[in-house]
């Protein structure tokens, strides 16, 4: 009986700390789509965008293997049983410090060359050092977010989000209209960074402690290397195609100088396609909350070797995480051309050639993301890292392989887009391969493969009976077609709408 209330506290926390998280992702979804269609209105042309879009995409592929690894190893530890969260905190702002710093110092030093060299583009380097202060701001800012993920304070962590979200989107589009500048959007960044990180310190602070045994700061290096080494190819596989379009447009990697017009016509494409990629990562937006609710339960079920508590876990995280995916993927197929001009105009209309390949490679990337994020979370975060590895190997490689002597736009965004959709398949087999092996009686697979089959029917009759539709009834339409397939099959029912009012409300 008591293992039978305490799993069901630990359902409604974890659906509570889900509608948090969620809620908070959302509204961060809302200031980002905002941003995603203001910034290249307020810009005035995809040149200005497609420059703000390779640095931003430069900067992500840092910040988030700093936010994401620091996140996640601080959770761990101090969700475990019997830890110091006194100690954890302190051992990790130590580290932070002489891990993170010098990337800062070197990326806010070398931003000329950086421009130069990687992008082709001397222009970048100013807007670069600039964000490079975002970097520093995240590595003491992802702390107190883990140690309130850790120790399940969802509330606290989803109103940090929230205050970030609005502040970062407030500052950036008043600074851009202000000055037009990429320059000025990115210290607006910064100076959101910096401000949430004060809140954050206040927000999670905890008193005075010794300093912590050197056995805390091994352990804590000792997720936090291979998170961090996990994050950065997970990144890679979000921003490498648009920083590859942008290089090997601009001329080539061994052309050092491009004239101002070539780097102009590759920020322009690099802008557009970057622009659709936008759209086609709100499935994996719509899963981040799920590994923030997710990471703590799992750790401390197999902390604990309650493999009931875990199994019931990962079920649930990886069937919503297919669920969500698959909706979002039928969903935003079924626009066509039509949200991506809505969104950002008529300049940006041709890439949605690619949006559905996009979409598809998300989605799998997605299920890959919330399956190594549960891996990790039960202490095997050296598969995260080789299934993420193998990952940005084949995506890196197949750019390399087939973007040079791509000169138009359309050709390579199509080639950026199957790279980054092989890269995503690769990675996800040997994920999702581990996860079933690794907890063999977690029901998944069935909801999993029923939700990819969903969308590609959805799409599939999209395609063929309501092409000369307008667009926001076809979506609809596939939506509909998505749950009718998902129901009639049993992928979800009665059962599942059962445990997530249980989720979320009391026993009375």
């Amino acid at each position: 009986m008591t293992a039978t209330v305490s799993t069901n506290d630990d359902a409604r926390q974890a659906g509570r700390g889900f509608l948090f998280i969620t809620g908070a992702k959302i509204w961060f979804l809302l200031t980002a789509t905002f941003a995603s269609l203001a910034f290249p209105r307020l810009f005035g042309d995809p040149v200005l965008f497609g420059r703000y879009r390779v640095v931003s995409g430069l900067l992500n592929v840092v910040t988030m293997v700093v936010i994401t690894a620091t996140v996640q190893a601080v959770s761990k530890l101090v969700s475990e049983s019997g830890a110091s969260v006194r100690s954890v905190r302190r051992s990790a702002l130590t580290i932070q410090t002489l891990l993170f710093g010098p990337v800062f110092i070197v990326m806010f030093v070398l931003a000329d060359r950086i421009a130069g060299f990687l992008l082709l583009d001397p222009g970048l380097g100013t807007p670069l050092r600039v964000a490079s202060v975002v970097v520093i701001a995240y590595a003491y800012y992802a702390v107190p977010v883990g140690a309130l993920n850790g120790t399940r304070q969802f509330g606290r962590q989803a109103a940090l989000d929230v205050s970030f979200s609005t502040m970062k989107t407030g500052l950036m589009v008043g600074l851009v209209v202000a000055t037009g500048s990429v320059t000025w959007a990115f210290g607006g960044f910064a100076a959101a960074a910096l401000a949430v990180l004060g809140l954050s310190l206040f927000v999670a602070r905890v008193g005075p402690d010794d300093p912590p045994g050197l056995p805390v700061r091994v352990r804590y290096l000792a997720y936090l290397l291979p998170l961090g080494g996990y994050a950065l190819v997970l990144n890679l596989l979000l921003q490498a195609d648009i920083i590859g379009l942008k290089a090997s447009l601009g001329g080539g990697l061994d052309s050092l100088w491009p004239d101002a017009s070539t780097a102009d016509m590759a920020s322009m494409a690099a802008g557009i396609y970057g622009a659709v990629k936008n759209v086609a990562t709100i499935p994996y937006q719509a899963v981040i909350s799920l590994t923030f609710v997710v990471f703590p339960f799992v750790s401390r079920a197999t902390s604990a070797s309650d493999g009931a508590a875990a199994d019931s876990a990962v079920s649930g995280a990886m069937r919503l995480a297919a669920v969500l995916s698959g909706m979002a993927t039928a969903m935003l197929g079924a626009t066509g051309g039509g949200l991506v001009t809505l969104l950002f105009g008529a300049p940006y209309a041709g890439g949605s050639q690619v949006l559905v390949p996009l979409l598809a490679a998300v989605s799998i990337m997605s299920l890959m993301f919330v399956g190594n994020a549960i891996l990790a979370s039960a202490g095997r975060p050296l598969v995260s890292l080789f299934s993420g590895g193998v990952a940005a190997a084949v995506q890196v490689g197949l750019l390399f392989a087939w973007l040079p002597g791509k000169v138009d736009g359309p050709g390579a965004w199509s080639v950026a887009a199957s790279a980054t959709a092989a890269g995503c398949a690769s990675g996800a087999v040997i994920c999702l391969a581990y996860l079933k092996m690794t907890f063999p009686k977690a029901a998944w697979v069935r909801t999993t493969t029923l939700a990819a089959t969903g969308a590609v029917i959805a799409l599939g009759l999209d395609r063929l009976v309501l092409s000369d539709v307008a667009w926001p009834v076809r979506s609809l339409a596939a939506g509909a077609v998505f749950a009718g397939v998902l129901l009639v099959t049993r992928g979800v029912g009665p059962a599942d709408l059962h445990a997530v009012r249980g989720m979320l409300f009391r026993a009375k």
